[in-house]
């Protein structure tokens, strides 16, 4: 939990990943489930391109659903108020070499045009709200502390159903939730979703810098070998990811440490 209304991911390749929230952000292992819940709604809906209404009848038939015990009741509850009008916004900035006569509308008659090449800084932003609205009952009574959860309903906004469908990551449920580690769930589906994309004889290496930026970062001021580590406990993950959840993943682990190497496996 990072008890934080914003969190914010930086990559090398020029674009930061930002979640908000006005409370706290949704976070751990629950949060994810969730949102696998959402996004398979997402993706199963008929209609595309539009919001997507998910009802339940009780809390008890989502836990059902999420293939969780009713004590997991009040950690997803928690996690539905996170995602309360909480977006997930993007920004990419490009830079590249044009010709500076390119832009010879941007100076002033008698300014002196660049002759050569100049740096074009492209910015680009986006944000999608996950909900709509959400909708639920509370039933209170005299036997009871905590209220109990009946109908209730979440509507997910047309652009974040639209994104799903667009960048949809089959992922087998069962195996996801059965993952305890936040970071190995995260690994589980960029190694299925990589997988998908992939071309029979032709693998693609993925240098270790990039490997810890994507899930384990390291503050610019952070001591270097804090680097080694998350390097170290990423490598576990995909090693007992391999051995407990998905043994048909064809992958290279470099010994002398430089990355791993993905080979098309069977999904």
């Amino acid at each position: 939990n990072m008890r934080k209304k914003e969190f914010v991911r930086k990559a090398s390749n020029g674009i930061s990943l930002i979640l908000n929230s006005p409370s706290n952000v949704p976070y751990g292992k629950y949060g994810r489930l969730l949102l696998s819940v959402f996004t398979t709604h997402a993706v199963l809906s008929k209609e595309k391109r539009a919001p997507v209404v998910i009802e339940f009848d009780s809390m008890a038939q989502l836990l059902k659903e999420m293939q969780l015990p009713r004590q997991r009741g009040k950690d997803i509850q928690e996690q539905i108020k996170c995602f309360t009008r909480a977006t997930f916004s993007f920004e990419q900035r490009i830079e590249e070499q044009q010709q500076g006569h390119l832009f010879k509308d941007l100076y002033e008659p008698g300014e002196k045009l660049p002759k050569g090449e100049v740096t074009v800084r492209t910015t680009s932003t986006g944000t999608i709200l996950f909900t709509e609205g959400v909708q639920y009952q509370e039933i209170f009574d005299e036997n009871s502390t905590n209220p109990r959860i009946g109908k209730f309903k979440v509507q997910l906004s047309a652009n974040f159903a639209a994104f799903c469908q667009s960048h949809a990551v089959p992922i087998n449920y069962t195996i996801y939730k059965d993952i305890s580690s936040p970071v190995g769930k995260d690994i589980y589906a960029w190694l299925v979703y990589r997988n998908n994309g992939l071309e029979k004889d032709k693998p693609v290496f993925v240098p270790r810098d990039r490997i810890v930026e994507q899930f384990m970062p390291v503050a610019e001021n952070a001591d270097p070998k804090t680097a080694n580590v998350n390097y170290s406990r990423i490598i576990d993950q995909i090693k007992e990811i391999k051995t407990k959840y998905y043994p048909e993943l064809k992958i290279d682990i470099s010994k002398d440490g430089a990355g791993i190497t993905l080979f098309k496996s069977p999904t």
